[in-house]
């Protein structure tokens, strides 16, 4: 009988020990100082990114990772001329919002298929290794604003979309 009493004791004297020292540590635990949210903004700073489960990266990709390929074929357009200072120039119009990628495609570009710069959906071997290569470091929907260099000329590309088509 006599032990359950001080065990009892000596949980309430341990329970009140904890609260005194919680109440002088101003609410916080005794265990130390809650860094969580320092090291949330310590990581934010750094560039570091966490996914909607709070799993964190270190914000770079991988040396032996490529980009992202789960798709076979790019829906792309571009605007195709001779000179790399025509190019420069277009690119500086649709950047300050003078004319609209599309407008300035079938304004001025040289493509020999007339489609103004629509060049449809297009598998890696259907283009030229640079302008895949190029389209691949463009984000779906947007445009490259530097001119990239292939064997008809230069080309500023959008990419309007990305998914694998199955073969017939």
């Amino acid at each position: 009988m006599g032990t359950k009493k001080n065990r009892f004791r000596l949980d309430l004297e341990f329970s009140f020990r904890v609260l005194l020292t919680l109440r002088r540590e101003g609410g916080r635990a005794a265990m130390g100082k809650d860094r969580r949210q320092e090291k949330k903004d310590e990581a934010e700073s750094l560039g570091k990114k966490t996914d909607k489960f709070g799993k964190k990266g270190d914000g770079k990709i991988a040396q032996n990772q490529g980009p992202d390929k789960s798709f076979s074929h790019q829906e792309c357009r571009h605007i195709l001329v001779q000179k790399q200072s025509e190019a420069l120039r277009i690119s500086e119009e649709i950047h300050n919002g003078k004319i609209t990628f599309n407008e300035a495609a079938f304004k001025f570009s040289e493509d020999k298929a007339g489609a103004h710069g629509l060049l449809g959906w297009k598998s890696q071997h259907e283009l030229d290794p640079d302008f895949w290569k190029a389209a691949l470091t463009c984000k779906e929907g947007d445009w490259l604003r530097e001119p990239v260099k292939t064997q008809w000329g230069w080309h500023l590309i959008m990419v309007q979309g990305r998914k694998t088509l199955k073969k017939k």
